[in-house]
């Protein structure tokens, strides 16, 4: 099959050479080669829609005891088979071009697929129609309709796997464990987990400290990552990896690529991610493709915080590796609640939400409701009430929680992050903030959370960060609020 897509490029290239009346120059040769690799996606659905068609028409002539084969099937496999090679041939081009990393998912999407349309080619010669006896068509019947439903749970292998590569692994699973009511196996990852630094080559969850000796003044957790997961994990994190690159993982960060390096520990000018981010919305390869540029103020704080060593262990990773660092701590909890925080964090996984114990030793909880399936809502949040006194995160982003569900989280008085940006919560919902002497982080950015929402907050004796961007804060706001608050940073980034 290799042979067929060098011979599609080609064809290609001719093509284009003949709309233009030249061909294109070495130099200018892999934008072009890029353009063809981009045309696997419109090519890839086109042998799907077909193959599945015609395995569906030969399933209900089976059960119709319909002799032969369809006129349809064997046009729409004679099709599906010339397209099936012109969707291999982009693929591997566009797995080249855009640096995609060896992986067991991209192996088996683009080997599966090449065998799929080499089952095609046989299968479209199987169910052609001609002229010939007729127990020799009926025998060649039989096998052009098994390989036309074979064909048609390979594309269907085949296009799973390509779902992963784009949306992540477990994509599929996720849903369908979810929608039965059950936990399949790896569900941290499938649920859309937010696990920072994990060290593939191990194959757990173990944290991987990035020149963790070093302490800079940005904090991942609570300034990064939040950028990271509003901007980027939609295709660069919870499981997602698309070109490769896994934005949660140290591992992948700092690995150096025929493009370059995402992450150059201390270099932010030689770290890809601040070169595509710095690149006008024009350029092909500007970061993110679609929606807002990424402000100012975010990409400061991402270089600076690539210049201190770019550290990415979570904020009980550094309690762990130093428990005496963090400021006033917390009592051991009592054996009931330590009980009822279990039994809730299995709960919350059964519904699809993350929800683990800091450390081995700690059971305290950090929850993260922002992919469950269906969305989280007021109704879920009663699940949290038998443990509000050990969780100390607590992530609502993306949810469907409102003002009157977020309200009601008072006695959650061990609460230290609260995340609850992109919802459509609004000043109302700080009301509980007051009820909450450990908080130090609060995101509402892209919330409809206002000026007078900031009252609210004039309790909170702990709180160290607002991220408010997005929102109904005013830098006026903000700033007058910040008069009587000096130590509470609050970011509310472009107007």
């Amino acid at each position: 099959m290799l042979h067929h897509g060098a011979l599609f490029v080609v064809m290609s290239l001719g093509l284009v050479a003949a709309a233009g009346g030249e061909f294109p120059e070495s130099a200018r040769l892999e934008p072009w080669l890029r353009l063809i690799g981009r045309l696997h996606p419109l090519l890839v659905h086109f042998p799907i829609g077909l193959v599945l068609a015609a395995a569906g028409v030969e399933a209900w002539r089976w059960t119709r005891r319909q002799r032969g084969i369809s006129e349809f099937t064997s046009v729409a496999m004679l099709l599906a088979a010339l397209s099936a090679i012109g969707a291999v041939a982009t693929g591997w081009v566009n797995a080249w071009q855009e640096g995609q990393d060896a992986s067991r998912t991209l192996d088996l999407h683009r080997w599966l697929g090449t065998a799929v349309a080499a089952v095609l080619i046989v299968a479209a010669w199987k169910t052609r129609r001609r002229d010939e006896p007729p127990r020799v068509a009926e025998a060649r019947a039989k096998s052009g309709r098994a390989l036309t439903i074979v064909s048609a749970f390979g594309v269907g292998l085949v296009g799973h796997f390509g779902g992963e590569l784009v949306y992540g692994d477990g994509y599929v699973e996720k849903a369908l464990f979810a929608a039965l009511g059950m936990r399949g196996s790896g569900d941290a990852a499938a649920a859309g987990t937010t696990t920072i630094a994990i060290d593939e080559s191990t194959g757990g969850g173990a944290v991987v400290p990035v020149q963790s000796a070093r302490v800079g003044t940005v904090d991942f957790s609570t300034q990064i990552l939040p950028i990271f997961e509003s901007r980027c994990f939609e295709c660069h994190g919870n499981g997602k990896h698309k070109g490769g690159l896994a934005m949660d993982s140290a591992a992948s960060m700092t690995k150096v690529r025929d493009d370059g390096v995402a992450m150059k520990l201390g270099d932010p000018d030689g770290s890809m991610i601040v070169q595509r981010i710095m690149l006008p919305m024009s350029d092909p390869d500007a970061m993110p493709p679609e929606g807002d540029r990424v402000p100012e103020d975010e990409r400061a704080l991402i270089s600076l915080w690539i210049e201190e060593g770019g550290a990415m262990e979570t904020a009980a990773a550094r309690a762990a590796i130093a428990p005496g660092a963090v400021k006033g701590a917390a009592a051991p909890l009592e054996a009931d609640l330590t009980r009822r925080a279990a039994e809730v964090a299995q709960a919350l996984r059964a519904r699809g939400v993350i929800a683990q114990p800091i450390a081995q030793d700690d059971p305290r909880l950090e929850i993260n409701a922002s992919w469950a399936t269906p969305p989280f809502g007021d109704a879920d949040l009663a699940m949290l009430r038998p443990a509000a006194g050990a969780i100390i995160s607590l992530n609502l982003a993306r949810t469907n929680v409102t003002d009157v569900g977020v309200a009601g989280l008072t006695g959650f008085v061990m609460l230290e992050s609260l995340r609850l940006d992109s919802t459509e919560v609004g000043d109302a919902a700080l009301a509980c903030v007051a009820a909450m002497p450990r908080l130090k982080v609060l995101n509402i950015h892209s919330t409809k959370v206002g000026d007078e929402g900031l009252a609210a907050l004039a309790s909170a004796s702990a709180l160290e960060r607002v991220y408010a961007w997005n929102s109904h804060v005013t830098t006026a706001g903000a700033a007058s609020w910040s008069s009587s608050r000096p130590s509470v940073r609050i970011i509310v980034g472009q107007e």
